[in-house]
């Protein structure tokens, strides 16, 4: 008896266990027929198989007129045998049963070890041999499954789809068919190793829902097979055979043979670990730069408050101490005054450069469609007195709309032209800007006839407070590049400069067309 669902007597005294639920099957292994004069080891062996495959049906055999009753009816698709009995010998046993069913797989489960039996039954094709003793019932289970296995795979290798099927266990994804149920009937090497172990016969006929790590992610899985016949790319965390788990991607469908309308389910399995572990970083990694992006503005913030006050009461002393000893000084003096008062004003304007900088991220605005050519003709506007003193031409080829923060667009194209004039280099400065369209971005150029740069020192105008002249020779806080850099990279695009000394500079800069973060 294998549970409370088996019952049924078959004809010839043998006893065929089968699950009575609904009349249907509970599992989609083939009938198995079991020959054995002991009755203690055929109930054994009953429940060892029942407790691993769930509801099977098991004929079993004791006598030769059972023996000859099951073969008569010929419905079963794998027989495990003993050696030897009081009527007969195993290996007669297999004879006959390869007459009946030529393909069906057999057992040897047997206390008989004997050089001679071992070397008879691998003549006869026994698929599997398996001592009698405590150990043996444990591994009778496997060997039911490898015995299986092999048989399909001799005969999918008759089929004229072998070939594919030399592609598939060729393949470094996991492969897999099983049954309606979620029986693995056959899986390829790449799905044996995910799981950790050796040869795919040690998953043949495992529970497929089996190996999802969460019982909500298996319920799905069946949910959508049953009701969509359709699983697609399922992200879920799988159980290896030493339990351990890890992430993977399961693709299933359901397939019906055209000839017998029976359906099965064919299916991939992809280990993507090596992925969520690289996301996981990533993820880490973009909540440390957040973190930092925080600390830097708090640090910003801070210094900005707390240098500023002092750095207003220095100038406005500095201010009152110059009005009030005008004349008084000697001209050397009034000269240390008036740098003193220089440099306060200069401080002050590094101080407000370096919160701009550390405010381009977080205090951005939203990415809209902006018309760079509209924003080109504000930032003309409001450049006007530097333009009117550098006798500038700007020049523009048409400019695209593109996905950009409006206010950051302005102050990015504002930082670059004033660049472009104030080492213009005394000539009449002409700037020009082009816009080059590729399938993934806009590549936005600010070409310039002033005094050019060294190649070398490319990067280094990009880093906050790096200048190339003296504050005499070319004013400013040189930061300016610095954030149009920081800029540039929070929509997800790179900047950079090409440039020969006295030969003018062009600074290109990209702008995806998708703003970063977009969905596709």
């Amino acid at each position: 008896m294998l549970s409370d669902d088996t019952c049924g007597c078959q004809p010839g005294g043998g006893t065929r266990s089968r699950p009575c639920r609904g009349g249907r099957r509970v599992n989609n292994l083939p009938p198995i027929l079991l020959v054995d004069e002991n009755p203690g080891d055929r109930k054994l062996a009953a429940l060892v198989l029942a407790a691993e495959f769930g509801g099977i049906e098991l004929e079993t055999a004791g006598t030769a007129a059972e023996f000859s009753g099951a073969l008569a009816s010929a419905r079963f698709g794998l027989v495990i045998t003993e050696a030897a009995f009081s009527w007969g010998q195993g290996v007669d046993v297999v004879r006959l049963t390869r007459r009946v069913r030529p393909d069906c797989p057999v057992i040897l489960f047997t206390t008989a070890v004997d050089e001679g039996l071992w070397s008879e039954s691998l003549q006869l094709g026994v698929d599997g041999y398996v001592n009698k003793s405590s150990e043996g019932f444990v591994r009778l289970p496997s060997a039911v499954r490898s015995a299986f296995f092999r048989t399909r795979r001799r005969a999918a290798a008759s089929q004229r789809d072998a070939p594919y099927r030399r592609l598939v266990d060729a393949l470094p994804v996991g492969v897999f068919s099983a049954t309606m149920s979620g029986e693995i009937l056959e899986a390829n090497p790449a799905f044996a190793s995910i799981f950790g172990l050796f040869d795919p016969e040690e998953v043949a006929w495992s529970s497929f829902p089996g190996l999802f790590a969460a019982p909500e992610a298996a319920a799905h899985w069946r949910a959508q097979i049953e009701s969509a016949r359709f699983v697609g790319s399922l992200d879920c965390r799988l159980k290896r055979s030493d339990g351990g788990q890890f992430w993977a991607r399961v693709s299933s469908w359901v397939v019906e043979d055209a000839p017998s309308g029976v359906r099965h389910i064919q299916g991939l399995v992809e280990d993507t670990e090596a992925f969520h572990a690289a996301r996981e970083r990533l993820a880490e990694r973009v909540a440390a730069l957040e973190r930092s992006n925080a600390e830097l503005e708090q640090f910003a913030s801070v210094v900005s408050h707390d240098l500023q006050q002092p750095l207003s009461l220095v100038a406005s002393y500095l201010e009152m101490l110059g009005d009030s000893s005008r004349g008084k000084l000697s001209a050397e003096e009034e000269s240390y005054l008036d740098r003193a008062a220089a440099g306060a004003a200069r401080v002050q304007d590094m101080v407000d450069a370096v919160l701009s900088y550390a405010r381009v991220d977080s205090r951005g605005g939203e990415f809209t469609s902006v018309d760079l050519t509209t924003v080109l003709e504000e930032v003309k506007a409001s450049l006007w007195k530097e333009i009117t003193c550098a006798r500038a031409e700007i020049t523009s080829d048409p400019l695209p709309a593109v996905q950009a923060d409006e206010s950051q667009m302005k102050q990015l194209l504002a930082n670059l032209l004033s660049n472009s004039l104030k080492f213009a280099g005394g000539a009449p400065a002409r700037v020009h800007l082009t816009a080059l369209e590729t399938d993934e971005e806009w590549r936005i150029s600010v070409s310039d006839e002033g005094i050019g740069l060294d190649p070398e020192a490319a990067e280094r105008v990009f880093v906050m407070f790096q200048r190339l002249h003296t504050e005499k020779e070319y004013p400013g806080t040189g930061i300016g590049l610095a954030i149009c850099k920081r800029i540039v990279e929070r929509h997800g695009g790179r900047i950079w400069v090409e440039s020969q000394p006295r030969r003018g500079a062009t600074f290109f800069f990209t702008l995806p067309k998708r703003a970063p973060g977009a969905g596709i």
